[in-house]
């Protein structure tokens, strides 16, 4: 949306999910209103299940004859589903993320438009500005570990994923939506490894924000944090080749029995290179690539568990490899696969 987007009658939407805001609802509101003046827009905001006075504070800034659409969740869902809900209320192009507690200041939401339009990508996201962004030393680590477990799973081009503010053009979503599953905070990683597999592309835009939260994590609990993990986990057996391809039973079957072949043939090749007697040099070489210069019991644990790390980090990065080509819009070398054949 450029500056001129107010003459030309395009929408834009920003979903704005809230979880027990009440104190601070109104104004910020206020604030995204004011900062979008004279341009067409609408703010869709759901209540998830807050217990406070969100709603009822809400609805105020509705009687002030404000753009702004009320949402509400009878129950907490998570933000995933909120921002979902909020989704499929809206009617503007692009849409915006942008978390109620407006830890990143509306300003930016136009930077985003104009970034979005200048870059011609599909997708904005929010990059914490790590020079004058001040988190909590505790917040800090568990971002940072957070953040490499995504980059090691799934290799995005984006360095962020949780931060409070992305813009969408709406096709991205109407793509990635029916895909996800999460509803809570991994919502984000799932939407952001939806779209990269579809081939849209995703650029970052540096912003700050003004931690409000009181404690080292915030809102974050113990049980968040060790939800979240398992969620990722979850996303990443979604994003997978296995899952995501759907491949038939009769496929995984035969997947199965390449692997438990390629067991088989390395014993079986071991026991029938073990009994032969070497002569120099390759005794000598044998000696050392066989490990017997160590005690039976180190070699064993050591070859066990030197194939376990080796085989999980071969299926991240062969998962990684051949999903690749749905981060093209030709799919790559999968095109000749999904080209339906003239009849």
């Amino acid at each position: 949306m450029d500056t001129d987007t107010k003459k030309t009658g395009e929408c834009l939407s920003i979903i704005m999910p809230a979880y027990n805001e009440g104190e601070h609802v109104y104004e910020n509101l206020q604030k995204v209103c004011s900062e979008l003046q004279g341009y067409n827009f609408e703010i869709v905001i759901v209540d998830d299940g807050s217990t406070d006075n969100t709603a009822s504070e809400i609805q105020r800034i509705i009687d002030d004859k404000t753009p702004v659409q009320l949402v509400r969740q009878s129950v907490n869902m998570g933000k995933g589903a909120a921002l979902v809900s909020g989704f499929k209320h809206s009617k503007g192009d692009p849409v915006v993320f942008l978390d109620a507690d407006l830890e990143i200041t509306p300003d930016y939401v136009l930077k985003f438009c104009h970034e979005l339009e200048r870059s011609g990508a599909d997708v904005v996201v929010g990059k914490k500005d790590s020079k004058t962004n001040r988190f909590p030393f505790a917040r800090r680590i568990m971002s940072y570990i957070y953040r490499r477990l995504v980059a090691v799973l799934f290799e995005l081009s984006i360095y962020e994923t949780q931060t409070g503010i992305k813009l969408f053009k709406r096709e991205v979503l109407v793509a990635c939506i029916p895909r996800l599953v999460a509803q809570r905070f991994a919502y984000d990683v799932e939407l952001m490894v939806a779209a990269s597999r579809f081939g849209f592309r995703m650029v970052e835009l540096p912003v700050k924000l003004a931690y409000i939260r009181v404690g080292r994590f915030g809102r974050v609990s113990v049980r968040q944090v060790i939800g979240m993990f398992s969620d990722t986990m979850r996303i990443y057996y979604r994003s997978s080749l296995w899952y995501w391809l759907q491949p038939s039973w009769y496929t995984r079957a035969w997947m199965v029995s390449c692997v438990i072949g390629a067991v088989l043939f390395g014993i079986g090749l071991g026991k029938l290179l073990s009994p032969l007697v070497w002569t120099p040099p390759l005794q000598d070489i044998l000696y050392y690539i066989q490990l017997q210069f160590l005690p039976n019991l180190i070699r064993d644990w050591f070859v066990l568990l030197f194939g376990l790390v080796l085989c999980v980090l071969s299926v991240i990065k062969l998962n990684i490899s051949i999903l690749s080509a749905f981060t093209r819009r030709d799919r790559g070398d999968l095109a000749g696969i999904l080209k339906r054949k003239n009849i």
